[in-house]
C-alpha cells in the first residue's frame, strides 16, 4: 500500500513493522515467503483488503 500510494511508514510504526516482519520470517521458509510476497504484490487493493478481512486473526 505504501508503494502504491507513494507514502512511507511513519517512524513510530517501525518497531511494530520490524517485530511483525521477524515473526513472519520465523514461520515461513524463504521460498514460502517469496511466493506469498509475490502473490500479495500482484493483488489489487480491493483484493488485498478482502483477503485481509477474511483471514483469521493470529493468536
Amino acid at each position: 500500500m505504501y508503494e502504491a500510494s507513494g507514502t512511507m511508514r511513519l517512524p513510530m510504526l517501525w518497531p511494530d513493522y520490524e517485530r511483525d516482519r521477524a515473526a513472519v520470517w520465523a514461520r515461513l521458509s524463504e521460498e514460502a515467503f517469496a511466493t506469498a510476497w509475490a502473490e500479495g504484490r500482484a493483488m489489487a487493493l480491493e483484493q488485498a483488503v478482502a483477503y485481509a478481512l477474511d483471514a483469521p486473526v493470529p493468536a
